[in-house]
């Protein structure tokens, strides 16, 4: 599917993709809470507090951010090809990555996607679905977590190593 499948190592640009999305959940989780208040209030017309209102738009510009970087590390994944499951991986370990990063990929276009079209349409349903995502994202990233763990201190492979930035490690 890739038209360089033989990588060693991730990308540069795959490697600031992964740790910009990190970063723009963890702000998402900080001050979630402000967009429910924020989105009830301006559907209802009522007044809000500076905070809330900057900490919703905040809450809308780093989801249609974490959108367009899951979109680009997704096409640079498919253009670059990725390394190689590490020798020795156990087939089951394999195929949770690779289900695990399918999901999370899924959730992080489908969830931005909801959110945006919730907020343009004012449609309480779409904010739903799009809120409803939120603990099956956490869970995932959680497995995703739990297996780069097991890959570095159970499996002591270089996969951990990989992601790091500025680091490029052979596979």
């Amino acid at each position: 599917m890739s038209i360089n499948a033989s990588r060693a190592h991730w990308t540069g640009l795959n490697v600031f993709l992964h740790w910009t999305i990190v970063v723009l959940v963890i702000g998402q989780w900080i001050e979630g809470e402000f967009m429910s208040t924020f989105w009830d209030g301006t559907l209802d017309g009522k007044t809000l507090d500076q905070t809330t209102v900057f900490l919703g738009y905040t809450h809308i510009v780093f989801g249609t951010l974490i959108l367009v970087a899951a979109a680009v590390r997704l096409l640079d994944r498919i253009v670059n090809g990725r390394p190689p499951h590490p020798e020795g991986e156990p087939t089951w370990a394999a195929m949770l990555a690779k289900v695990t990063h399918v999901l999370l990929y899924a959730v992080l276009l489908v969830m931005p996607i909801l959110g945006l079209a919730a907020w343009f349409t004012g449609n309480d349903e779409l904010a739903s679905y799009h809120a409803t995502l939120w603990n099956p994202l956490l869970a995932l990233i959680g497995l995703h977590v739990v297996g780069a763990l097991a890959q570095h201190f159970w499996f002591k492979t270089g996969a951990l190593k990989r992601m790091l930035p500025g680091v490029r490690h052979s596979a």
